[in-house]
């Protein structure tokens, strides 16, 4: 039976017989993220890198590129770096060993484990989610309700290929995976996340083949739930006191 790790990890070792990792170390591949002006760059800046987790890591350009532009806001804390591939792990390990506050993690393929609940103020995947199954993009959103603070913030690169349902996503496009805007966003609401924003855009010749969804965790519902009944159970309280004082039942 498929599952959604093992899925996810035959998409990941995909990439592992093409020569796409050394490609995309070039400026050509990486500046359309974060040159200014682009739409990456923009809504990137709208993260508190505080404490940053990058999801699908590969051999680590994206956060490298992280730690060498220059920002309004300080310099991560803590950066974690997650992969699927344990070849990329090892890479990005050696490539970080002497930058203190970088960690870097195999993970499952479906959730951000080991990383912390309520440790992160950021999230963001390049290039890598755009091929993901639509049940593992899910189960990453539920997850990354876990492990944001309140206010955090992620964002993802994911297709925006809502044709083709069922076929092999190596037949579709540049590679991409069954998905839309509006599934993110609805993925994102039964996650617990608000979207902020979502901009399509096309990938070469493709034609919005792309989105970028902006997304933050609000408060904890049943914290707010739980105090709004406290405070009315003890306004009740309070006025069957009262009503009881003009009673006589209470001196």
């Amino acid at each position: 039976m498929t599952t959604v790790s093992s899925r996810t990890l035959e998409i990941a070792r995909d990439w592992k017989s093409t020569n796409y990792y050394d490609k995309a170390e070039s400026d050509a591949w990486t500046d359309p993220f974060w040159k200014s002006g682009t739409e990456f760059r923009r809504l990137f800046e709208k993260l508190d890198t505080t404490s940053t987790v990058e999801l699908a890591c590969g051999h680590g350009r994206h956060s490298a590129r992280l730690l060498n532009t220059k920002r309004d806001q300080a310099a991560p804390q803590s950066l974690v770096l997650l992969d699927v591939v344990e070849e990329n792990v090892l890479h990005c390990r050696k490539r970080f060993s002497d930058v203190a506050g970088v960690s870097v993690h195999t993970i499952s393929g479906y959730d951000f484990r080991p990383v912390a609940d309520g440790s992160v103020s950021a999230i963001f995947c390049f290039d890598a989610m755009v091929h993901f199954e639509y049940d593992a993009v899910f189960s990453y959103l539920q997850d990354a309700s876990r492990i944001l603070r309140h206010g955090g913030r992620a964002l993802f690169h994911h297709s925006n290929l809502d044709r083709y349902p069922g076929s092999d996503y190596r037949n579709n496009p540049h590679w991409r995976n069954f998905m839309s805007k509006n599934l993110l966003a609805h993925a994102a609401a039964r996650s617990g996340l608000r979207v902020l924003e979502q901009v399509t855009m096309d990938w070469d010749e493709a034609r919005e083949l792309d989105c970028l969804t902006l997304v933050e965790k609000g408060q904890d519902r049943s914290l707010n739930a739980e105090t709004s009944t406290s405070r009315s159970a003890g306004n009740l309280l309070t006025r069957l006191a009262g009503k009881a004082r003009r009673m006589g039942f209470q001196k």
